[in-house]
């Protein structure tokens, strides 16, 4: 098994309401970096241990306004985003 160190790199994760998402977000905090985590859906239970080091807004990615107003909060409050995961899907049709 590969073991990760980020402690202390800010990461930015999308989905991390359930699924995939939420798994990496829990990956990225086991790992020790704090996390910024973004769903539609709310905060899931099971990063409540975290909330030291977690910080979850809840919004739409296609809303422009909630993304700027988010990443620039979690910029001022955690430092810079060295880190980012896409782990919900944007689709448009």
């Amino acid at each position: 098994m590969i073991a990760y160190d980020f402690t202390g790199r800010h990461a930015v994760s999308t989905g991390a309401g359930g699924g995939m998402g939420e798994a990496i977000t829990l990956a990225m905090l086991d790992a020790g970096a704090p996390v910024t985590a973004i769903d539609v859906k709310p905060r899931p239970a099971s990063l409540a241990a975290y909330d030291d080091r977690l910080t979850f807004a809840q919004g739409d990615l296609t809303d422009a306004g909630f993304v700027e107003q988010t990443i620039n909060a979690a910029g001022r409050e955690r430092g810079g985003i060295e880190l980012a995961v896409d782990g919900g899907l944007l689709m448009r049709m």
